[in-house]
């Protein structure tokens, strides 16, 4: 069994690039720190550094282990923190995943009202929607946005909650002809370049095709960005116009004007409960806090 300690003098060493650093950030000599590499390495039978120069580097069995142990030592990152809530007499946790806007904009008020009720509860909160990114198991609460025009979805081993529907904008530059506008039809973006907001993912682009369609154009893309947040720069800067759910523009950048559509499409959000965790007077709060928030930013 590899040795926690070792472990992580090793990832210092590759992480600051020598031992005299990693020395200084441990607060260790350069001797202990070589002692505990040396260990590590008769421990695995793996060769984990080679000389470079006046130094050492990780060797390519060394970067793997350094990139493999970033799992473990966030989960034992995690332990640690269970045991030191059990030590201060903090015994219940709550783990939601949610996307960035509703992260963004329901959690801090979520938090607020669950402290208030429940002090000494534990939460957290990971955002579901990186691409190549494993999100711990366990979630009680699962934040997620369907096409309203298609079928529920579900998720194996929780119970769907749905919570509101939340209306799409357009946001454009200030000086753009549509910003002293009160609202607009969706067919007036057919001539404009259009700025894409991958972040959703598939059930984003579902929503704007079909509305488009439905509209009569398909949209001609001057840009495509990996959130919301780059989306309205890019409008900003006259790129192209941004169409976005309500949520994403709950603090537009100050060049920015935000038009509502009247005909535009909407997307529905639904929490997911864990099936164990619904009878949870944590959990029934935070979808009641959920509900009401959702009522005061996107209704």
């Amino acid at each position: 069994m590899i040795d926690v300690h070792r472990l992580r003098v090793f990832r210092a060493v590759v992480a600051s690039g020598s031992v005299q650093a990693a020395a200084t950030n441990l607060g260790y000599t350069p001797s202990a720190i070589s002692q505990h590499l040396t260990a590590l390495q008769k421990e695995t039978g793996l060769a984990l550094f080679a000389k470079d120069g006046r130094g050492i580097a990780p060797t390519p069995a060394g970067r793997v282990l350094a990139e493999q142990s970033d799992a473990v030592m966030a989960q034992l990152s995690r332990l640690n923190g269970v045991v030191d809530d059990l030590r201060e007499g903090r015994t219940e946790t709550l783990t939601i995943a949610s996307f960035a806007s509703a992260g963004q904009v329901w959690m801090p008020q979520v938090a607020r009202g669950l402290r208030d009720e429940f002090p000494d509860l534990q939460l957290t909160v990971n955002l579901n929607e990186l691409p190549g990114v494993q999100l711990p198991d366990g979630a009680q609460l699962d934040l997620r946005t369907e096409d309203p025009s298609g079928p529920p979805s579900t998720m194996p081993g929780y119970t769907r909650v749905p919570l509101c529907e939340e209306d799409y904008v357009v946001a454009v530059a200030v000086n753009h002809p549509l910003a002293q506008r009160d609202s607009i039809v969706l067919s007036e973006l057919a001539a404009e370049r259009w700025i894409s907001d991958t972040s959703g993912a598939d059930i984003c682009a579902a929503i704007l095709r079909g509305a488009t369609q439905a509209a009569g154009f398909t949209p001609r893309f001057a840009a495509v960005t990996s959130d919301h947040h780059s989306s309205l720069a890019f409008a900003a800067a006259g790129i192209g116009v941004a169409v976005l759910p309500l949520l994403t523009v709950a603090t537009p950048p100050p060049d920015i004007a935000i038009v509502p559509i009247t005909d535009g499409p909407r997307r529905r959000i639904v929490a997911f409960v864990l099936d164990d965790a619904t009878t949870s007077a944590a959990v029934q709060r935070t979808i009641a806090l959920l509900r009401s928030v959702s009522a005061s930013t996107v209704s």
